[in-house]
């Protein structure tokens, strides 16, 4: 196997040059670069990338972590994150955990034992257990659509109480009284507790008693969004509306609610909460809660880089500005 002293022997310049030439090709004058390319092609030289992760302790590589890839949000998070990750020469390991705790904790196992640089992570571990220990062995790391708004964990995300609140609160001031949620499980997915802790806090301020039976926890898909729905719409006192705590879960509830002999939204009000793309297209347009998922990815990019760069930095959680999106879901009683 040709090493890169063959390389610099038979293009006639120094194994610093080969090195410039593989890693900052820019760097090098266009004459020397071919020339190098050349006699690697000659040599059938490979880049052994592991190798020299091990020498510099580094391989340009991190992890991405995020719990359904079904779900358009987190595809709109990572193009933000490879965005800048591109720009800056790094490359992308993408996991997908299922909303699974030993999924995150193994994918995080292996991604260590491949030496990535650092983490990104849509957490499925609300209690921190498997991140606690990413602390302790000082691995550079970043939550994406996080709660924390301090801790030791560096994070970005949205004020998913507040969302949870605003989603409500539209409902409410259309004459909702019977106002239903469909749920994330909350042991998976401390985003949707939160946004559950907004929807009853509207309900107290608007003086509308809770009521648990108008409240499902659910696996985030299409089809228990549907199922939820259905259930609910079978109670003796059925809700008007139904706030759901993510647009996936909503599209699957309309579908759910429309089975059932419903139309939209003049027999049911329906919200959402993400804003991806296909909920600006279905009909009735979906009415949702906007979280900037692009920008969200490609700021938790810059701020693992940062800790990354410098290995000592203070823990950094950013809150982006969430917004209530009407569209035709949704009308008064």
């Amino acid at each position: 196997m040709s090493t890169i002293l063959d390389v610099a022997k038979l293009a006639g310049v120094s194994t610093a040059t080969v090195s410039r030439v593989i890693n900052s090709p820019e760097t090098v004058r266009e004459p020397t670069r071919k020339k190098v390319q050349r006699a690697m092609g000659i040599c059938n030289y490979k880049y052994n990338a592991l190798a020299r992760g091990f020498a510099t302790k580094k391989t340009n590589t991190i992890g991405l972590l995020i719990p359904n890839i079904n779900n358009p949000v987190f595809a709109e998070s990572t193009r933000g994150v490879q965005d800048y990750a591109d720009s800056n020469k790094i490359q992308i390991i993408l996991g997908n955990t299922y909303y699974q705790y030993e999924k995150e904790e193994g994918l995080i196992k292996t991604l260590r034992e491949k030496q990535v640089d650092g983490f990104i992570i849509t957490t499925t571990d609300p209690r921190g257990a498997v991140l606690n220990s990413l602390v302790e062995e000082k691995v550079p790391f970043v939550l994406l659509y996080s709660t924390l708004k301090k801790g030791p964990f560096s994070a970005v995300g949205v004020d998913n109480f507040r969302g949870g609140y605003l989603a409500t609160e539209h409902l409410v001031k259309l004459g909702h009284q019977r106002v239903g949620m469909i749920a994330g499980k909350f042991s998976i997915s401390d985003r949707s507790l939160h946004r559950w802790h907004g929807y009853r806090q509207c309900l107290k301020n608007y003086n509308i008693d809770y009521d648990s039976n108008l409240v499902a926890q659910m696996n985030y898909s299409l089809t228990c969004g549907k199922a939820s729905m259905e259930k609910m719409l079978a109670l003796q006192d059925p809700p008007t509306a139904v706030f759901c705590s993510n647009d996936y879960m909503a599209l699957g509830a309309m579908k759910g609610a429309r089975e059932c002999g419903l139309s939209l939204p003049r027999d049911m009000s329906i919200v959402g909460f993400d804003d991806i793309q296909i909920s600006s297209y279905v009909a009735p347009g979906l009415t949702t809660i906007h979280q900037p998922a692009y920008e969200m990815g490609k700021l938790g990019a810059k701020l693992l880089f940062r800790l990354m760069e410098d290995g000592t930095g203070k823990p950094v959680q950013k809150m982006l500005e969430s917004s209530l999106v009407i569209r035709e879901s949704t009308q008064k009683v």
